[in-house]
């Protein structure tokens, strides 16, 4: 199993590699944009996988080539560490509250192991940046990501998924098994915090994006996340 595994993985990532390769550097496209996916481990069955928008930043892919001394990203440089680079990096300052969210004795643990990617592999700054793109090469990055992550998660076949915001909500929504419910919502006013479905059988569950919506992710609100959070892996 675990040499299936890591066969199916290294097939994978060369084919992103090769395929935002393509992309990045097509000339008919305004997609000169470095890209990478994990931020984190990635191991086989993981207890949880989150996906978020996209890496942060508007580099040129061109630019980082040679900031790098190298010709291009290969299948090696996608982000693979050996930890979660949000604890590492103190929450990157705008995503601290995912830290937050995903702290205390039950939590933390899943955190640590979780494996962390984008719906989007280039670093288009914001989901909004990408959009402008879409007829200069933004449908293609978009559709090809989308792809691949549905791939991804058949290939890790992870036992929980968060996605973060509303792009990866809303990009992924046709493949759901079933229409979203709400599971959690906010005390005063009924908006939700937590939306639940299931993907490929997996449990899924939909959240505000933590470097967004300030409201939904301190607080009370906060709390109550975590809360519901840690029920939902104390009872795996």
């Amino acid at each position: 199993m675990e040499k299936q595994f890591n066969q199916n993985l290294n097939n994978w990532l060369q084919e992103v590699a090769n395929g935002c390769h393509q992309i990045a550097t097509n000339s008919t496209y305004n997609m000169d944009m470095d890209f990478y996916v994990f931020q984190s481990s990635v191991s086989f069955q993981p207890e949880l996988m989150i996906i978020g928008s996209n890496p942060g930043g508007e580099v040129s892919y061109r630019v980082m080539n040679q900031k790098w001394g190298r010709e291009r990203r290969t299948a090696n440089d996608l982000g693979i560490s050996e930890c979660n680079q949000f604890i590492v990096n103190d929450g990157w300052g705008s995503m601290r509250s995912l830290c937050e969210l995903f702290s205390g004795p039950i939590l933390r643990p899943v955190f640590e192991k979780a494996v962390i990617t984008n719906i989007v592999y280039f670093n288009t700054g914001s989901c909004q940046g990408l959009r402008k793109r879409m007829n200069q090469g933004g449908r293609e990055a978009l559709q090809f990501c989308v792809r691949k992550n549905l791939e991804l998660i058949r290939i890790l076949c992870p036992q929980h998924i968060v996605l973060m915001g509303n792009p990866v909500r809303d990009n992924l929504m046709k493949y759901f098994d079933k229409p979203l419910q709400s599971l959690l919502t906010t005390p005063s006013g009924g908006l939700n915090l937590i939306q639940e479905t299931t993907l490929n059988g997996i449990p899924t569950y939909c959240i505000h994006h933590p470097s967004l919506n300030y409201k939904f992710n301190t607080g009370e609100n906060q709390r109550l996340k975590r809360a519901t959070f840690e029920t939902i892996f104390s009872d795996k």
